[in-house]
């Protein structure tokens, strides 16, 4: 008979990855107003792109979290990294809905929030992927794509819960007060991660894995042995990576900024649309257990490559919520399948030994590299080309990418 799935691993596992991108997308949602008020400007689109280079700098940190707490959680416990992860992103966090704009400290501010955006980083990058591994690996043989997708249930669950509070902030203050505080409040409360890092340390039971017959680092050892595998497995997570930060987190921008849409509408359809991806999301990762996840994956390769440029063309024409309506609810589909999925798929194509190291690396190098950068490249290239279908054509570059890599993915227990 079936070990049952053990409750406090996922429940702190999926609430670990929820605060942790709550945290870390707040600043997407905000990026208007956070441009506005630390890098001031007469035109809004200069104020935007240095907000944007702020929000892509966090990414680079992501892969030395995942060397760092990857070490703590390959060599002394998978829970003591996640827990250390999250201890380590409520403090810039926090910091954040307190920090001085650039009227009252002029560029200290700017450096400032430079600052708190690489420390959010830095801890993001010990909790996507571990956090992924560590419900993995407290699930039973033929579950453990379920286990995942509840991880990223998590994950997708904190954009949306950054989204609905960017929503709701809009609809219930006046646009001064927004401006004026309404926006560090978010923040503020992005501090109760500490807690859940607290209780992942205190009440959960440390998973026994098997142990490493090397003393190197873990790093070198993946360096040595599976770097062909690390590469392959960044291929396939554009489509978490590119995909959300493209479809969702700048599509706010996009939508109001570029195609001069009404900004509560767009983002009333952006939270319902990632509602609608985030409640997805177990069902295909039992989908996954059942009939393949790399089949699932395979069909959201192939729906990126072929949907996103009619999609898009159809919004870009047409200019009307309806279209933006269509082109992300579709795409959440294909998103939820894709978080639904990838966790197991990438987790398990590692030895347990370097699994926490390994899987955070392909996660944070192919998103700080390729995601993080996105909604600041985007702009850039609509902006000098004045072609708004760069967005299709990323979407579609990344369903191809994804395609040429799933081949060469083994998945092991």
């Amino acid at each position: 008979m079936a070990r049952k799935l053990a409750a406090k691993p996922l429940l702190f596992g999926s609430l670990a990855t929820a605060f942790e991108w709550y945290d870390y997308a707040l600043f997407g949602y905000f990026a208007a107003i956070i441009g506005q008020q630390f890098y001031p400007s007469h035109d809004p689109i200069t104020s935007l792109l240095a907000t944007f280079a702020v929000f892509a700098s966090g990414f680079a940190m992501r892969p030395l979290g995942a060397i760092f707490y990857g070490y703590i959680g390959d060599r002394v416990g998978r829970k003591y990294a996640l827990a250390a992860s999250l201890l380590m992103m409520a403090a810039p966090t926090t910091l954040l809905g307190v920090l001085p704009t650039y009227e009252t400290i002029g560029v200290f501010a700017s450096i400032g929030l430079v600052i708190i955006r690489l420390l959010q980083g830095l801890a993001v990058g010990g909790n996507y992927g571990g956090s992924f591994i560590f419900v993995i690996e407290h699930a039973p043989e033929g579950r453990q794509g379920f286990a995942g997708s509840l991880a990223s249930f998590g994950t997708l669950g904190g954009l949306f819960l950054g989204s609905g509070a960017a929503t709701l902030l809009t609809h219930t203050l006046s646009s001064e007060d927004l401006h004026s505080f309404g926006w560090r409040i978010p923040f503020l409360l992005g501090s109760l991660s500490a807690v859940v890092g607290y209780m992942i340390r205190k009440y959960v039971p440390e998973q026994a894995t098997e142990a490493s017959s090397s003393s190197q680092l873990p790093v070198k050892e993946i360096w040595q042995n599976y770097r062909g595998t690390v590469l392959r497995a960044m291929g396939i997570i554009l489509l978490d990576g590119v995909g959300v930060y493209i479809l969702f987190v700048f599509m706010t921008t996009f939508a109001t900024l570029f195609l001069r849409l009404p900004e509560e509408s767009v983002l009333f359809w952006n939270t319902l649309s990632m509602g609608s991806l985030v409640i997805s999301i177990p069902f295909f990762g039992w989908l996954g257990d059942k009939i393949g996840a790399k089949k699932v994956l395979w069909v959201v390769s192939l729906g990126f490559l072929s949907l996103a440029y009619p999609l898009y063309s159809y919004l870009i024409e047409s200019r009307t919520i309806e279209s933006l309506a269509l082109l992300q609810m579709l795409f959440s589909i294909l998103m939820g399948a894709a978080y639904g999925t990838l966790p197991v798929v990438v987790s398990t194509a590692f030895p347990h030994y370097v699994r926490y190291t390994a899987a955070g690396l392909s996660f944070n190098i192919s998103v700080a590299c390729f995601g993080g950068t996105a909604p600041f490249l985007v702009t850039s290239l609509i902006e000098k080309m004045g072609n708004l279908y760069i967005p299709a054509i990323m979407i579609a570059g990344v369903g191809l990418i994804s395609l040429i890599c799933l081949p060469g993915i083994k998945t092991r227990e």
